[in-house]
């Protein structure tokens, strides 16, 4: 499990032009880069639960190491975002600006050699496997992180690509209002991870999530993304971040629903 390999494509802005696939496997990475990998501690996201906080020292590499030795001739100077495939289906979107910031690990192993696993209290998953790769952040040291969307923390990480914001835009509305244009965002940050839009997005639902809306009210869209549990109690669909709350968590569920109703 620990061989399997890490294939890397580029995508150029314009058009699906895909660079020659470059498949590294991690033991060439933590070869090459093994003066770089670290032990990091983190509150874990996924086992963590009300009033308990759980920390786990994984062993990984930088994420700004990792993509200047994947990258070399690329990464400086990019701008745009690194779209992070999982085994799944599942498909994590990073701005390439958040990467820069230094809080952002690529693990391949946890530091005191229990098995690369973790309970995924999110979905009801158990023992889920975390191999090849698992992107972590440091929120021990950045309280900001705390809490953050776990969406943002991708296990089973086995492609990456670097995607100009171009190509993103192309899957927003032309004349989109200011509401459109914020629930592109929210979906891009919150949904785009497992539903995609012309196939463009994470696989984990095959369904383009236009059909999947076309028979649903905007009532029916509201409870989806709210509290999915609660129209399908053994949907693996995990509610909007709980981190959003109060009115904002209003404004931007309707505004999820106003980009999904004008695509």
């Amino acid at each position: 499990m620990m061989y399997r390999y890490l294939a890397i494509v580029l995508m150029f802005t314009g058009s699906h032009v895909f660079a020659e696939p470059l498949s590294l496997s991690v033991n060439q990475i933590r070869k090459d880069l093994a003066a770089d990998v670290v032990d990091i501690k983190v509150l874990e996201q996924y086992e963590a639960s009300e009033g308990k906080a759980v920390e786990v020292t994984y062993s990984g590499i930088p994420l700004e190491k990792l993509l200047q030795y994947l990258y070399p001739k690329t990464w400086d100077g990019f701008e745009g975002e690194i779209y992070f495939h999982a085994l799944d289906g599942y498909l994590s979107i990073l701005n390439t600006a958040k990467a820069r910031q230094g809080e952002a690990y690529m693990t391949f192993a946890r530091a005191d050699g229990k098995p690369f696993i973790i309970d995924n209290n999110n979905q009801n998953e158990k023992d889920v496997p975390l191999a090849p790769f698992y992107l972590v952040w440091d929120n021990l040291h950045n309280p900001l992180l705390v809490g953050s969307n776990a969406y943002a923390w991708p296990y089973q990480v086995y492609q990456t690509e670097l995607v100009p914001e171009a190509v993103v835009q192309s899957l927003l509305p032309p004349n989109a209002s200011a509401s459109v244009e914020a629930g592109f965002d929210a979906f891009r940050d919150n949904c785009l991870g497992c539903h995609n839009i012309n196939g463009f997005g994470g696989k984990k639902y095959g369904m383009d999530v236009r059909q999947v809306i076309k028979a649903l009210s905007r009532e029916e869209l509201y409870e989806w993304i709210d509290k999915p549990s609660a129209i399908n109690k053994y949907t693996a669909m995990p509610p909007l971040s709980a981190g959003i709350t109060g009115e904002n968590r209003q404004r931007t569920i309707s505004s999820i629903i106003d980009y999904l109703q004008a695509i």
